[in-house]
């Protein structure tokens, strides 16, 4: 079946859309993340947070592609031997894909000497 743009693939958004999304983790090499948080994205803009840190960072999205850098930094005590926030400003590559109001993406953030990954889910939650 040919579609509108000429095609038989559907055509892709050409970047992420702006809003609110929800963000969910999952945390691998045995370590716990933080519990789910909230993210804004607006024009390369990426801004949010959660109960025991917040983060500020850019991202690029093209074709289905998504990338960013962030900064996470402690605005609340964890709970006690939480290695993650042993820190108190990690910084995160992400990177992934994403098709319409949803991204999965693969997070690799640097504590200490340590680096970690993690993979994130972003679901729209509202237009901004």
């Amino acid at each position: 079946m040919i579609l509108p743009n000429g095609s038989d693939q559907p055509a892709l958004s050409l970047a992420m859309k702006t809003g609110l999304y929800s963000v969910t983790t999952k945390g691998f090499d045995g370590v716990e993340w933080p519990p789910s948080s909230v993210a804004v994205l607006l024009n390369g803009v990426m801004l949010g947070g959660g109960p025991y840190m917040y983060y500020t960072g850019s991202y690029s999205s093209k074709s289905g592609v998504f990338k960013g850098e962030l900064v996470l930094k402690q605005h609340m005590p964890p709970p006690s031997g939480h290695l993650f926030f042993n820190a108190r400003e990690v910084g995160m590559g992400v990177t992934g894909t994403y098709e319409a109001d949803q991204a999965e993406l693969t997070g690799t953030a640097l504590v200490g000497k340590r680096s970690l990954t993690v993979q994130l889910t972003l679901r729209k939650l509202a237009d901004i």
